[in-house]
Protein backbone atom coordinates (compact mmCIF):
# COMPACT_ATOMS: atom_id res chain seq x y z
CA UNK A 1 0.00 0.00 0.00
CA UNK A 2 1.80 2.80 -1.40
CA UNK A 3 0.71 6.85 -0.57
CA UNK A 4 0.36 9.19 -3.96
CA UNK A 5 1.94 12.41 -2.31
CA UNK A 6 4.98 11.16 -1.05
CA UNK A 7 7.41 9.53 -3.57
CA UNK A 8 10.08 6.90 -2.36
CA UNK A 9 12.77 8.54 -4.44
CA UNK A 10 12.91 11.40 -1.96
CA UNK A 11 12.72 10.22 1.28
CA UNK A 12 16.07 7.83 1.09
CA UNK A 13 17.11 9.19 4.34
CA UNK A 14 13.55 11.15 5.09
CA UNK A 15 14.31 13.85 3.15
CA UNK A 16 10.77 15.26 2.22
CA UNK A 17 9.61 13.85 5.94
CA UNK A 18 12.25 16.50 7.43
CA UNK A 19 10.92 19.32 5.16
CA UNK A 20 7.48 18.70 6.69
CA UNK A 21 8.30 17.43 10.20
CA UNK A 22 11.55 19.85 10.87
CA UNK A 23 12.80 17.28 13.60
CA UNK A 24 15.88 14.38 13.85
CA UNK A 25 13.64 11.89 11.86
CA UNK A 26 15.29 8.83 11.06
CA UNK A 27 12.47 6.78 8.91
CA UNK A 28 12.97 4.52 5.99
CA UNK A 29 9.92 5.09 3.61
CA UNK A 30 8.85 2.03 4.23
CA UNK A 31 7.83 2.18 7.63
CA UNK A 32 5.58 4.97 7.56
CA UNK A 33 4.62 4.08 3.62
CA UNK A 34 1.44 2.01 5.06
CA UNK A 35 -0.01 4.68 7.47
CA UNK A 36 0.73 7.87 5.22
CA UNK A 37 -1.50 5.96 2.34
CA UNK A 38 -4.37 5.34 5.18
CA UNK A 39 -4.22 8.48 6.25
CA UNK A 40 -4.57 9.75 2.65
CA UNK A 41 -7.84 7.12 2.12
CA UNK A 42 -9.51 7.89 5.50
CA UNK A 43 -9.17 12.10 6.11
CA UNK A 44 -7.52 13.90 2.63
CA UNK A 45 -9.71 11.93 -0.02
CA UNK A 46 -13.24 12.13 1.55
CA UNK A 47 -12.12 15.87 2.65
CA UNK A 48 -11.27 17.10 -1.11
CA UNK A 49 -13.16 14.37 -3.21
CA UNK A 50 -11.95 11.48 -5.60
CA UNK A 51 -11.42 13.95 -8.67
CA UNK A 52 -9.42 16.79 -7.01
CA UNK A 53 -7.51 14.04 -4.77
CA UNK A 54 -6.47 12.31 -8.45
CA UNK A 55 -5.47 15.51 -10.02
CA UNK A 56 -3.23 16.16 -6.73
CA UNK A 57 -1.41 12.35 -7.18
CA UNK A 58 -0.93 12.79 -11.09
CA UNK A 59 0.58 16.00 -10.37
CA UNK A 60 3.27 14.87 -8.01
CA UNK A 61 3.88 11.86 -10.94
CA UNK A 62 4.80 14.69 -13.23
CA UNK A 63 6.45 17.18 -10.84
CA UNK A 64 8.10 14.70 -8.28
CA UNK A 65 9.83 17.77 -6.78
CA UNK A 66 7.40 20.47 -6.48
CA UNK A 67 9.51 22.84 -7.77
CA UNK A 68 6.68 25.51 -8.51
CA UNK A 69 5.00 27.46 -6.56
CA UNK A 70 1.48 27.05 -8.56
CA UNK A 71 -2.35 26.51 -6.46
CA UNK A 72 -1.57 23.03 -7.07
CA UNK A 73 2.23 22.22 -5.40
CA UNK A 74 1.00 25.07 -2.50
CA UNK A 75 -1.96 21.97 -1.98
CA UNK A 76 -0.04 19.46 -1.74
CA UNK A 77 2.77 21.19 0.67
CA UNK A 78 -0.21 21.77 2.90
CA UNK A 79 -1.50 18.30 2.25
CA UNK A 80 1.85 16.85 3.60
CA UNK A 81 2.64 19.08 6.05
CA UNK A 82 -1.35 17.30 7.78
CA UNK A 83 -0.31 13.97 6.60
CA UNK A 84 3.07 13.45 8.12
CA UNK A 85 1.82 14.28 11.33
CA UNK A 86 -1.07 11.89 10.88
CA UNK A 87 0.55 9.09 9.84
CA UNK A 88 2.93 9.12 12.65
CA UNK A 89 0.46 9.29 15.28
CA UNK A 90 -1.93 6.88 14.07
CA UNK A 91 1.01 3.83 13.80
CA UNK A 92 2.93 5.43 16.52
CA UNK A 93 3.28 2.19 18.91
CA UNK A 94 3.63 -0.15 15.76
CA UNK A 95 6.70 2.13 14.75
CA UNK A 96 8.39 2.75 18.25
CA UNK A 97 8.03 -1.54 18.50
CA UNK A 98 9.87 -4.61 17.25
CA UNK A 99 7.61 -7.23 15.85
CA UNK A 100 9.21 -10.86 15.44
CA UNK A 101 8.38 -14.10 15.92
CA UNK A 102 9.53 -14.44 19.35
CA UNK A 103 7.53 -11.67 20.37
CA UNK A 104 7.20 -7.53 20.51
CA UNK A 105 9.73 -4.99 21.88
CA UNK A 106 10.78 -1.70 22.22
CA UNK A 107 13.00 -0.80 19.84
CA UNK A 108 15.07 1.67 21.71
CA UNK A 109 16.80 1.27 25.11
CA UNK A 110 15.10 1.89 28.26
CA UNK A 111 17.15 4.62 29.40
CA UNK A 112 16.63 6.44 25.82
CA UNK A 113 13.32 5.64 25.64
CA UNK A 114 11.02 9.13 26.42
CA UNK A 115 8.86 8.89 29.87
CA UNK A 116 5.17 8.29 29.51
CA UNK A 117 3.93 11.41 29.95
CA UNK A 118 5.82 12.89 27.09
CA UNK A 119 5.02 9.95 24.70
CA UNK A 120 1.18 11.16 25.46
CA UNK A 121 2.17 14.89 24.70
CA UNK A 122 4.28 14.17 21.41
CA UNK A 123 1.38 11.84 20.24
CA UNK A 124 -1.19 14.79 21.18
CA UNK A 125 0.67 17.54 19.52
CA UNK A 126 0.70 15.26 16.02
CA UNK A 127 -2.74 14.48 16.16
CA UNK A 128 -4.03 18.26 16.68
CA UNK A 129 -1.80 19.31 14.41
CA UNK A 130 -1.98 17.11 11.50
CA UNK A 131 -6.67 17.62 12.34
CA UNK A 132 -6.14 21.19 12.83
CA UNK A 133 -4.25 21.86 9.99
CA UNK A 134 -6.39 20.52 7.24
CA UNK A 135 -8.64 23.20 8.26
CA UNK A 136 -5.83 25.76 6.73
CA UNK A 137 -5.76 23.35 3.53
CA UNK A 138 -10.04 23.73 3.21
CA UNK A 139 -9.37 27.39 3.74
CA UNK A 140 -6.72 27.57 0.98
CA UNK A 141 -9.79 25.63 -1.34
CA UNK A 142 -12.25 28.71 -0.32
CA UNK A 143 -9.73 31.01 -0.73
CA UNK A 144 -9.16 29.68 -4.30
CA UNK A 145 -11.80 28.09 -5.16
CA UNK A 146 -11.75 29.27 -9.42
CA UNK A 147 -8.18 27.22 -9.72
CA UNK A 148 -9.44 23.72 -7.94
CA UNK A 149 -13.26 23.37 -9.15
CA UNK A 150 -13.15 20.01 -8.51
CA UNK A 151 -13.60 21.02 -4.98
CA UNK A 152 -17.33 21.73 -5.65
CA UNK A 153 -17.79 17.86 -6.26
CA UNK A 154 -16.54 16.67 -3.09
CA UNK A 155 -18.86 14.98 -0.64
CA UNK A 156 -17.32 18.03 2.37
CA UNK A 157 -18.33 20.67 0.34
CA UNK A 158 -21.87 19.32 -0.72
CA UNK A 159 -22.59 18.59 2.78
CA UNK A 160 -21.31 21.75 4.28
CA UNK A 161 -23.67 24.27 1.87
CA UNK A 162 -26.61 22.91 3.75
CA UNK A 163 -25.76 23.87 7.27
CA UNK A 164 -24.99 27.63 8.91
CA UNK A 165 -22.33 26.20 11.05
CA UNK A 166 -19.52 25.09 7.88
CA UNK A 167 -16.22 25.19 9.21
CA UNK A 168 -14.04 25.15 12.68
CA UNK A 169 -13.71 28.96 12.46
CA UNK A 170 -17.71 29.70 12.56
CA UNK A 171 -17.93 27.28 15.22
CA UNK A 172 -15.13 29.26 16.68
CA UNK A 173 -17.09 32.22 16.02
CA UNK A 174 -19.50 31.71 18.26
CA UNK A 175 -17.87 29.25 20.92
CA UNK A 176 -14.30 28.90 22.30
CA UNK A 177 -13.07 25.56 21.21
CA UNK A 178 -9.17 26.60 20.50
CA UNK A 179 -9.78 26.22 16.68
CA UNK A 180 -9.51 22.70 17.39
CA UNK A 181 -11.01 20.57 13.87
CA UNK A 182 -11.52 17.54 16.17
CA UNK A 183 -13.91 19.02 18.73
CA UNK A 184 -15.75 20.44 15.52
CA UNK A 185 -15.80 16.86 13.93
CA UNK A 186 -16.88 15.65 16.79
CA UNK A 187 -20.15 18.49 17.00
CA UNK A 188 -21.10 18.18 13.74
CA UNK A 189 -23.99 15.53 13.94
CA UNK A 190 -25.31 17.54 16.96
CA UNK A 191 -24.90 21.00 14.50
CA UNK A 192 -27.16 19.06 11.94
CA UNK A 193 -29.61 17.56 14.15
CA UNK A 194 -30.49 21.13 15.58
CA UNK A 195 -30.65 22.56 12.55
CA UNK A 196 -32.94 20.05 10.71
CA UNK A 197 -34.82 19.43 13.99
CA UNK A 198 -34.98 22.18 16.46
CA UNK A 199 -34.27 24.72 14.34
CA UNK A 200 -36.29 24.08 11.11
CA UNK A 201 -39.45 23.44 13.84
CA UNK A 202 -38.89 27.51 15.48
CA UNK A 203 -38.41 29.34 12.01
CA UNK A 204 -39.71 26.94 9.14
CA UNK A 205 -37.91 25.00 6.19
CA UNK A 206 -38.26 27.49 3.68
CA UNK A 207 -36.92 30.18 6.27
CA UNK A 208 -34.20 27.80 6.76
CA UNK A 209 -33.43 27.59 3.27
CA UNK A 210 -33.54 30.89 2.71
CA UNK A 211 -30.39 31.46 5.27
CA UNK A 212 -28.48 29.13 3.75
CA UNK A 213 -27.54 31.15 0.43
CA UNK A 214 -28.28 34.50 2.20
CA UNK A 215 -25.68 37.15 1.55
CA UNK A 216 -24.56 38.54 4.71
CA UNK A 217 -23.16 41.75 3.90
CA UNK A 218 -27.40 42.61 3.31
CA UNK A 219 -27.82 44.02 6.69
CA UNK A 220 -31.42 42.70 6.69
CA UNK A 221 -29.58 39.26 7.47
CA UNK A 222 -26.28 40.31 8.90
CA UNK A 223 -28.17 41.48 12.04
CA UNK A 224 -29.66 38.04 12.31
CA UNK A 225 -27.48 35.43 10.99
CA UNK A 226 -24.44 35.50 13.79
CA UNK A 227 -27.60 35.21 16.41
CA UNK A 228 -29.07 32.19 14.68
CA UNK A 229 -25.43 30.65 14.44
CA UNK A 230 -25.11 31.02 18.24
CA UNK A 231 -28.47 29.11 19.02
CA UNK A 232 -27.65 26.51 16.80
CA UNK A 233 -23.90 26.21 18.12
CA UNK A 234 -24.90 26.35 22.13
CA UNK A 235 -28.18 23.93 21.64
CA UNK A 236 -25.34 21.29 19.86
CA UNK A 237 -23.08 22.09 23.25
CA UNK A 238 -26.23 21.32 24.93
CA UNK A 239 -26.97 17.92 23.15
CA UNK A 240 -23.35 16.97 22.62
CA UNK A 241 -21.32 18.39 25.47
CA UNK A 242 -21.16 15.26 27.42
CA UNK A 243 -20.12 13.29 24.30
CA UNK A 244 -16.74 15.45 24.66
CA UNK A 245 -13.92 13.41 25.34
CA UNK A 246 -16.35 10.75 26.63
CA UNK A 247 -15.66 6.88 26.01
CA UNK A 248 -18.18 3.76 25.94
CA UNK A 249 -16.42 1.04 28.00
CA UNK A 250 -17.67 -1.83 29.94
CA UNK A 251 -17.50 -0.02 33.06
CA UNK A 252 -20.32 2.84 31.59
CA UNK A 253 -19.07 6.02 30.47
CA UNK A 254 -15.51 7.54 31.13
CA UNK A 255 -13.66 10.88 30.59
CA UNK A 256 -10.66 10.77 28.92
CA UNK A 257 -8.13 13.74 30.71
CA UNK A 258 -4.58 13.75 29.97
CA UNK A 259 -1.72 14.42 32.76
CA UNK A 260 1.87 14.15 33.40
CA UNK A 261 1.48 10.18 34.27
CA UNK A 262 -0.27 9.83 30.94
CA UNK A 263 -4.24 9.41 29.99
CA UNK A 264 -6.22 9.03 32.61
CA UNK A 265 -10.05 7.69 32.72
CA UNK A 266 -12.43 9.27 35.29
CA UNK A 267 -15.86 8.79 35.63
CA UNK A 268 -18.94 11.68 33.99
CA UNK A 269 -20.13 13.27 37.06
CA UNK A 270 -24.27 13.90 35.73
CA UNK A 271 -24.72 16.97 38.10
CA UNK A 272 -21.76 18.81 36.47
CA UNK A 273 -22.88 17.81 32.69
CA UNK A 274 -26.72 18.83 33.32
CA UNK A 275 -25.23 22.49 34.62
CA UNK A 276 -23.26 23.10 31.76
CA UNK A 277 -26.14 21.63 29.17
CA UNK A 278 -28.65 24.11 31.00
CA UNK A 279 -26.64 27.02 30.41
CA UNK A 280 -25.57 26.03 27.12
CA UNK A 281 -29.83 25.49 26.48
CA UNK A 282 -30.58 29.03 28.34
CA UNK A 283 -28.00 30.97 26.07
CA UNK A 284 -29.13 29.37 23.18
CA UNK A 285 -32.70 30.67 23.79
CA UNK A 286 -31.53 33.71 24.23
CA UNK A 287 -29.90 34.02 21.37
CA UNK A 288 -32.77 32.96 19.51
CA UNK A 289 -34.84 35.55 21.22
CA UNK A 290 -32.84 38.09 20.04
CA UNK A 291 -33.24 37.36 16.37
CA UNK A 292 -36.71 36.75 16.51
CA UNK A 293 -37.19 39.83 17.97
CA UNK A 294 -35.32 41.55 14.79
CA UNK A 295 -37.99 39.73 12.21
CA UNK A 296 -40.76 40.55 13.71
CA UNK A 297 -39.59 44.27 13.87
CA UNK A 298 -39.20 43.97 10.44
CA UNK A 299 -41.74 41.55 9.48
CA UNK A 300 -41.93 42.62 5.74
CA UNK A 301 -38.41 41.46 5.03
CA UNK A 302 -38.96 38.25 6.18
CA UNK A 303 -41.98 36.78 4.73
CA UNK A 304 -40.92 33.16 5.12
CA UNK A 305 -40.62 33.40 8.73
CA UNK A 306 -44.26 35.52 8.99
CA UNK A 307 -45.59 32.75 6.38
CA UNK A 308 -44.53 30.14 8.49
CA UNK A 309 -44.94 31.24 12.41
CA UNK A 310 -47.57 33.98 11.86
CA UNK A 311 -48.34 35.13 15.07
CA UNK A 312 -46.67 32.51 17.68
CA UNK A 313 -44.82 33.57 19.99
CA UNK A 314 -40.73 33.84 19.82
CA UNK A 315 -40.22 31.09 22.43
CA UNK A 316 -42.27 28.57 20.84
CA UNK A 317 -44.57 28.09 23.31
CA UNK A 318 -48.10 29.27 23.67
CA UNK A 319 -48.73 30.88 27.19
CA UNK A 320 -52.06 31.33 28.59
CA UNK A 321 -52.87 33.32 32.32
CA UNK A 322 -55.37 31.74 33.81
CA UNK A 323 -55.14 33.32 37.13
CA UNK A 324 -58.40 33.60 38.94
CA UNK A 325 -60.25 31.63 36.10
CA UNK A 326 -61.60 28.04 36.89
CA UNK A 327 -59.82 25.51 34.50
CA UNK A 328 -62.03 22.28 33.93
CA UNK A 329 -59.76 18.86 33.42
CA UNK A 330 -61.84 16.25 31.55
Amino acid sequence: MEPKLFTPQFNEHAEEFKKYLPVNINLRFETVASPLALCEETYLRPLLGKSLFNRMATYVDDNPTLAGEDPDGTLIDKARFALIRLAIWKDYDIIAANISDTGVSAEVDKENRLFRYQEENLKRTLKEEGFNYLDSILEFLEENSQDFPEFGESQYKLSNVQSLIRNTAQFQECYNIDNSRLVFLKMRDYIRDVELIELQHRIGHDFFNELLTADESDIKYGTILPAIRRYVVYSALAEGIGELHKLPTEKGLLFETTTMDGVQETPVYRAQIAETRARCAQRAEQYLATALHIIRNAPADYPDYVGFAGDSPEDGIIHRDNTNRKIFLA
